[in-house]
């Protein structure tokens, strides 16, 4: 085969694939890349992923043939792929696939497609107790089903489960007349659902914020038609499910339950939140709240933000393998790199969809992307150069020369519907009460909340101040504009999701902005550009602007 340095990326022997994002062909390959590998830093001239089991396994969860990875990364390489490398990629796809588990008349049995799996996990005594030889089979007990898919995985082994699941409660559902989906979401479902068939109804949906990931879950829950429960990031969040419900879909409202800390309602649809399910008791110490996923015959079970599933949740999941499961995220990136366990029990990626392309189509809003970086006063850089590294970090993202900037972009933007996003709470009180603003914290009352939010839908107010707890799944339909001014160290899904506050598609021009507020030559400005990998790998690019006041 002849290989051209004209071609676009660059294979390395440590699994590192580089891209050229300047390229002609990069819209093509990218996506393809994506979906093959993990993005790991990113710059205005190239993109950096990396190779990795859980990243050969969700392509191979999505139909990606092993021969379709090598001949692309061969058609596409500037140079020779080398032989540690092509073996990599076929030991991991091998592993993908070597360990099935599906329904027999006897009950459920294992078969190694690959017999060095075999031998290697029938030497640990935990795996070994769950299994019984029976006629050349081996059986297990159904009830273990969670179990042995999370010790396989300490092998570096995915499961391919096709036992399929019980039938839940029958629910009699339908979307509304006036609900229309697009054929993206359309896709969303079929891919999930796959039919009804046993390699369906369990995995994660990747769609940005705004492009309408809670239709596709109303899409889903009309196709599987049984009882279901819904966990999401907050009781706004609760709130905005069940208004969408009951707004989209053919279900009364006395079939639509929320089991929150006022009001404890198990019905049909039960939306509940994450932290909940976590909740103990003060005395025992026991989570009270984690019976609520086996006290219906539930059909379904839906992860809004699967990203950011618990530990005791992510355990509970492991034990109720025979419920479908959808799981709902603008981006899979958890930053302690826990991705690979979240997902094997919950399912492998089904589905993404790529913002660029959406952007394009209209579906969501074209948005303009700028770090804005600015100096320290004097004062305030003689505190920071004499502050330990944790401390400066809060200097450089409360630096009280951002509210300047802060002013001159709101004068900018005036009458378009703003958020102003930060990490720090002292830091909002301030901004919020030197520009006369609206704020909404933790700390704020649901009630308040929900009445602040109305408000800002209806363009009673045209700027609010809030805290992290706008970064999920807050229903900001109207937001044009949102301005970081701090965040969480270098979390690219925190940077996803606040930019997702503002992509919902506009009435008119259909445009946004998304300015991130940066105090230079600090640490903050060094966690800005990793905050900034996730959206560069989704084609959006940083201008970058020197304030100078």
């Amino acid at each position: 085969m002849l290989f051209n340095k004209e071609n676009p990326i660059v294979v390395q022997r440590d699994g590192t694939i580089i891209v050229e994002s300047n390229h002609k062909q990069f819209s093509i390959i990218q996506p393809m890349v994506a979906q093959m590998a993990i993005l790991e830093k990113a710059t205005l001239s190239s993109q950096t992923y990396r190779l990795s089991p859980y990243s050969i396994w969700s392509a191979q969860s999505q139909g990606i043939q092993l021969t379709e990875i090598i001949n692309f990364l061969n058609e596409y390489s500037k140079f020779p792929l080398a032989q540690s490398i092509i073996q990599f990629i076929e030991d991991q796809y091998i592993r993908s696939s070597a360990i099935v588990i599906e329904k027999l008349i006897d009950g459920c049995g294992v078969t190694f497609e690959d017999k060095h799996a075999e031998v290697t996990l029938l030497k640990d005594p935990k795996i070994k107790k769950l299994l019984q030889k029976v006629n050349n089979y081996w059986l297990f007990n159904e009830s273990n089903r969670g179990e042995f898919k999370a010790l396989c995985l300490t092998y570096g082994y995915f499961v391919i489960d096709k036992i399929g699941f019980e039938k839940g409660q029958r629910l009699n559902i339908q979307l509304s007349d006036q609900v229309s989906l697009r054929p993206y979401q359309k896709e969303a479902i079929k891919h999930f659902y796959k039919g009804g068939k046993a390699n369906g109804g369990n995995g994660i949906v990747v769609m940005p914020c705004g492009s309408g990931k809670t239709i596709v879950g109303l899409g889903v829950i009309e196709k599987v038609k049984e009882e279901v429960l819904i966990i999401t990031s907050s009781e706004t969040s609760m709130k905005q499910w069940q208004r969408e419900i009951l707004d989209k879909t053919t279900i009364s409202e006395e079939d639509v339950g929320l089991y929150s800390s006022s009001r404890k309602e198990v019905k049909p649809i039960t939306i509940a939140s994450y932290q909940m399910m976590i909740y103990k008791d003060h005395d025992t110490k026991q989570f009270i709240h984690l019976p609520l996923f086996n006290v219906r015959n539930w059909g379904l079970i839906i992860y809004d933000e699967v990203h950011l599933l618990p530990a005791p949740v992510f355990r509970t999941t492991a034990g109720i393998q025979g419920k479908k499961r959808l799981g709902l995220t603008a981006t899979l990136i958890r930053e302690d790199g826990k991705e690979d366990e979240v997902y094997s029990l919950i399912g492998p990626k089904q589905y993404e969809v790529g913002w660029r392309g959406l952007e394009n189509n209209g579906w969501i809003a074209r948005t303009v992307c700028k770090e804005i970086r600015v100096d320290f006063s004097d004062d305030e850089l003689q505190k920071y150069i004499k502050s330990n590294q944790q401390q400066q970090f809060k200097l450089a993202s409360t630096n009280s020369t951002k509210v300047a900037v802060i002013r001159k972009l709101l004068s900018k933007h005036v009458h378009q519907p703003t958020l102003i996003i930060g990490q720090y709470l002292d830091q909002l009180v301030d901004v919020a009460d030197r520009l006369k603003l609206p704020m909404i914290t933790g700390k704020t009352p649901q009630n308040e909340r929900e009445l602040i939010y109305n408000k800002f839908r209806n363009g009673e107010i045209a700027v609010l101040v809030v805290s992290k707890v706008a970064n999920f799944a807050v229903d900001l339909p109207d937001a044009e504009v949102a301005i970081q001014i701090s965040g969480a160290f270098g979390s690219r899904q925190e940077e996803a999701q606040r930019v997702g506050r503002v992509l919902r598609p506009k009435k008119e021009n259909n445009e946004a902005y998304f300015y991130s507020i940066v105090t230079k030559n600090t640490k903050e400005e060094l966690c800005s550009g990793h905050r900034q990998l996730f959206m560069l790998e989704q084609g959006y690019t940083y201008e970058v602007e020197e304030w100078l006041s």
